[in-house]
């Protein structure tokens, strides 16, 4: 594995007059990882290797950088409020079971590092004392792991992921915070889950053989489909609407096209499972409610054949067509 230091600089020092590793350039800095939103799909595999999301901060901008320090003198990077919560290879979780995260830091040069890591300043040639320096480009990186097949979210709450302000921070001398050279400060992280959803094959309705006397009385038949999602929040509401490029004027129905051609002999009203007719151009609809994730929502329709405004149609076999939309609540 390849270690990230900051870079060294070599110096030839005739002067005692300052303490051990004096900062001399720039003043510790915050970096700040500003609030927002990532999203996973719910059917995401699991991967301690690929992350789902990843979130950079700017790097600084100028050196923060220190004099006359010693060979030996303790450097590294130490991380707050992640005590017995590695569940991986410097992977921790955080605080929505199921998703991991992993925190980074570059000198913008040589990669990436994780936390936390303990090093020593070492000098070429056998230099006791030297200049020790963190270079514009540094910066800290967040990857976001899916460390387990269900993950419960709430559909009430915002989901944070990890707690606000300080994450993580570069030390010198001993980790603790007030030693910080560089830190990271962390707005709210929150996370929403895109449902993955299966569909019902297409539906073919048959008529059958259809008489003048049948006609006018209507003829019903059963329009059944189905939609199954996969959901982190356990339950989906999904809603179901109905739209056509052949609606009748009004758009209470679908015009159907003859044997002849004509489109003006028969139609097709669509009714939902409560008996509502339902407009054809999607602005009415049919939800269910809090489905259990995994499973099927059902929806139970009817379609009825009725006499067009002109009459009788041709003999022979007639066609229509309609699309079933969904959208999830």
């Amino acid at each position: 594995m390849k270690w990230l230091y900051g870079l060294l600089l070599l110096i030839t020092l005739s002067s005692h007059g300052y303490s051990a590793c004096f900062l001399a350039r720039g003043p510790p800095t915050t970096l700040t990882i500003p609030s927002q939103t990532l999203t996973i799909d719910a059917d995401a595999p699991v991967s301690l290797d690929r992350p789902f999301a990843h979130i950079d901060s700017l790097p600084i901008s100028a050196r923060i950088g220190y004099d006359d320090c010693e060979r030996g003198t303790e450097y590294g990077r130490q991380l707050i409020g992640f005590t017995n919560r590695e569940i991986a290879n410097q992977i921790y979780s955080t605080d929505i079971p199921g998703i991991g995260v992993k925190i980074l830091w570059t000198n913008g040069l040589d990669g990436y590092g994780g936390y936390p890591k303990a090093l020593y300043m070492i000098f070429p040639n056998g230099i006791l004392k030297g200049t020790f320096d963190y270079v514009p480009g540094s910066a800290y990186r967040l990857e976001f792991y899916k460390v387990a097949n269900t993950i419960k979210l709430s559909t009430n709450g915002e989901n944070q992921l990890l707690p606000l302000g300080i994450l993580a921070y570069n030390y010198l001398f001993t980790p603790t915070p007030n030693n910080y050279s560089m830190r990271l400060n962390l707005g709210a992280i929150t996370l929403k889950s895109i449902p993955s959803c299966t569909l019902d094959s297409s539906k073919t309705i048959d008529f059958n053989r259809v008489t003048s006397s049948s006609l006018t009385q209507g003829i019903y038949r059963d329009l059944t489909f189905k939609i199954k999602c996969l959901s982190d929040y356990q339950r989906f509401s999904p809603r179901a609407s109905i739209t056509t490029q052949t609606p009748s004027s009004d758009y209470q129905s679908i015009k159907v096209s003859d044997s002849a051609g004509q489109d003006d002999r028969l139609r097709i009203s669509i009714y939902d499972s409560k008996k509502n007719l339902l407009r054809l151009d999607g602005t009415t609809h049919e939800s269910l409610n809090n489905v259990a994730s995994n499973t099927d929502a059902e929806f139970s329709w009817q379609a009825v054949l009725q006499p067009g405004i002109k009459s009788p149609p041709a003999s022979g076999p007639f066609t229509a067509y309609a699309e079933i939309q969904f959208t999830l609540e």
